[in-house]
């Protein structure tokens, strides 16, 4: 059960679809909130030797049917020969330009600012516009700090304490909420239909998993006014527990614990459910948005988000999407026979 795949893919300006065509093993694009650079793996049958060799760094774009899903750089190519006298070639893409400035260590500083502030700042000094999205939007801290870090380390590591997902494609960069539904740009996303008999191919759920539920996210910071360790708390929205999560670590500041807090929060609700399903084709299918899940069963059907997609077309067109699921919601994980 699959559906063919128009694809287009154009290197440095120049369309090379036709190309590829006669030549395709395989294409994969993937797309993960949890990781700040998206990911292009393109196999061609290199028989003869007869294909173009890209150039380190050239951009590359690829659409699927009629939708472009990915946007980057060639980081990596790689020719084999196998004792059968069998030649390939392999594309590897990366929506960052890993030549560029984001990878520069630097040493800065910035007090009482807006995380929205800070990052446009310290993004165009690494060549990038910056765009902030969803509630992370109001985080003001009294202190921040890039500690030898490039700008892509400093932006994954504070994506993390925010409760973001932090995101370079080209010239841009991204801090978008996470659980919030939100594409990186801070559209609403469009929710993906996994339904048993027609457009679900494979699949693999665990609705319930214990381990990591909290009722509520705690974290401390040192009150100087008050001379005395402080604990802020945040809901995390797990029913049916009465554990709190307590952080091992002071914060800074009453603002950084917030942050952790929410942080935490954020990741407990998520990671109370888990699964992968492998649906037919569907450009549209971003990370964060919701999935849902219909005609398997009781207290598996119901609403998942999506943490990482991964389009791929194979020799001969077929193509399907994988989708990595957390967060399930709603039906999910109640059997309510």
């Amino acid at each position: 059960m699959f559906i063919n795949g128009s694809y287009k893919v154009v290197v440095a300006g120049v369309d090379v679809t036709s190309r590829f065509q006669p030549h395709l093993l395989s294409l994969e694009v993937t797309k993960s909130a949890g990781e700040a650079t998206d990911s292009l793996s393109i196999n061609l049958s290199d028989q003869e030797g007869q294909l173009f060799l890209p150039q380190d760094r050239a951009p590359i774009t690829v659409v699927l049917n009629g939708e472009q899903v990915f946007e980057g750089f060639v980081s990596e190519v790689n020719c084999s020969i196998s004792k059968g006298g069998g030649r390939t070639m392999s594309i590897t893409g990366s929506s960052a330009d890993q030549g560029s400035k984001i990878k520069e260590p630097a040493l800065r500083h910035k007090d009482d600012a807006s995380l929205s502030a800070v990052a446009q700042e310290w993004g165009s000094k690494a060549g990038l516009s910056v765009q902030v999205a969803g509630s992370i939007s109001s985080v003001t801290l009294p202190y921040w700090i890039m500690q030898h870090e490039s700008f892509i380390s400093w932006g994954q590591r504070t994506a993390r304490e925010v409760g973001a997902t932090f995101k370079v494609i080209g010239s841009r960069a991204f801090f978008t909420a996470r659980n919030e539904g939100l594409s990186i740009s801070g559209k609403k996303l469009t929710s993906i239909s996994a339904a048993v008999g027609t457009n679900l191919i494979d699949g693999e759920i665990t609705p319930i998993i214990s381990r990591p539920k909290f009722k509520k996210s705690a974290a401390k910071f040192f009150d100087k006014n008050e001379g005395a360790h402080v604990e802020v708390e945040a809901e995390t929205g797990v029913e049916g527990v009465e554990v709190k999560l307590s952080g091992h670590f002071r914060q800074a500041s009453e603002g950084k614990a917030n942050s952790k807090a929410q942080s935490e929060g954020k990741e407990s609700d998520r990671e109370q459910g888990s699964g992968s399903v492998t649906i037919l084709g569907n450009p549209a299918a971003e990370p964060e948005a919701e999935c849902n899940v219909s005609g398997w069963r009781s207290g598996i059907d119901g609403t998942y988000r999506i943490n990482s997609v991964t389009h791929s077309v194979e020799k001969g067109g077929g193509f399907t999407t994988s989708l990595d699921l957390k967060q399930p919601k709603g039906s999910a994980g109640k059997d309510a026979r």
